[in-house]
């Protein structure tokens, strides 16, 4: 397995700090391949800056979590798997999403000339409006282990980039007693906004500790039932579940970019053309641009609220740190 250029391809490790650190502050990228542009620049920013640490705290950045996608311009891998939907226990049956099936046509037609594709938004967006948002969210995004040519695919097995991630986490923090993780993503949500986005219960510690660090938040309860669940198999809750000795406070920044039909759009035709068209081509080159611009906009100004939003985040989370121990869990 190689990059688009023929290139050896890596997930990269960078640390600063106390190697012994207890507390960690965790930022990873590219873990929708295509949305490592994003990461990438912050991480620069952050590396370049030189932040001064507080005592015992440490920073980990990690980059190119799914380094195919990045590289080939894909969110998905080289077996078309979102990673973000693959940190499951394959030991279990596979989640089903019924109502995905419902959608497969539509989101993953063999046959796309422009036209049909103009059909299938409408189709698509006829059938988002008879839903609530979070029933058409989880048929859509939220995961699907049958189609493995479809869109959201979270495929039959644990994959080479989840193995490598428990590695690193292993490696590198299963001696930390706290670890903050930042996950890094775009295409979600107003343009150029930055949202930090967690899953916690209203009992739990960090729900209250972060809204102190970071204000507002977009804070879901846990689903109850794994039916509830709108995503299946992220990212954080694998670190979370790998870490059983460590206090993890997991958390996506999640930076807007475009209309979510033109998000959506655009890896619809990018699925297709994986699968059935031709990257070489004047067709296949105007696709991946569109992918490119829809999780990464051709535009300083979005990139300045990037940079200045991922500069707050990052030092509201290094004085949080700076400020937490493990008997903060025990008395909120």
């Amino acid at each position: 397995m190689s990059g688009a250029d023929g290139e050896d391809i890596f997930t990269d490790v960078f640390w600063r700090g106390p190697e012994d650190a207890s507390r960690v502050l965790v930022i990873s990228s590219g873990t929708h391949g295509a949305e490592g542009f994003c990461g990438s620049a912050v991480q620069s920013q952050l590396v370049a800056s030189q932040v001064g640490l507080p005592d015992d705290v440490a920073i980990m950045l990690v980059h190119a979590v799914n380094p195919f996608g990045f590289s080939h311009l894909r969110r998905v891998n080289e077996e078309n798997v979102d990673l973000n939907r693959n940190f499951i226990d394959f030991d279990s049956a596979l989640p089903v999403n019924a109502a995905y099936r419902e959608l497969n046509e539509l989101l993953n037609p063999i046959e796309m000339p422009p036209e049909k594709l103009d059909v299938s938004m409408a189709e698509i967006m006829r059938l988002q409006s008879t839903m609530d948002f979070l029933t058409f969210f989880k048929a859509v995004s939220g995961g699907q282990h049958e189609f493995p040519e479809g869109v959201q695919f979270g495929g039959r097995e644990p994959q080479w980039s989840r193995k490598t991630m428990e590695g690193i986490w292993d490696t590198y923090l299963s001696a930390a007693e706290i670890v903050v993780q930042i996950d890094v993503h775009t295409g979600l949500g107003p343009s150029g906004v930055g949202v930090l986005m967690m899953a916690a219960n209203p009992d739990e510690p960090q729900k209250a500790i972060t809204a102190n660090w970071f204000g507002d938040m977009m804070v879901s309860s846990r689903p109850a039932r794994k039916q509830d669940n709108a995503f299946g198999g992220y990212m954080n809750a694998g670190m979370e579940q790998c870490l059983t000795r460590t206090w993890v406070i997991p958390m996506t920044l999640e930076y807007g970019t475009e209309p979510p039909e033109v998000v959506l759009r655009a890896m619809i035709e990018d699925n297709w053309l994986c699968h059935h068209g031709e990257l070489d081509s004047d067709h296949g080159r105007s696709i991946k641009e569109r992918l490119l611009r829809v999780f990464y906009p051709d535009s300083k100004v979005w990139e300045s609220q990037v940079l200045v939003r991922a500069e707050q985040v990052f030092a509201q989370a290094l004085a949080g740190l700076a400020e937490l121990s493990v008997a903060s869990k025990e008395r909120t």
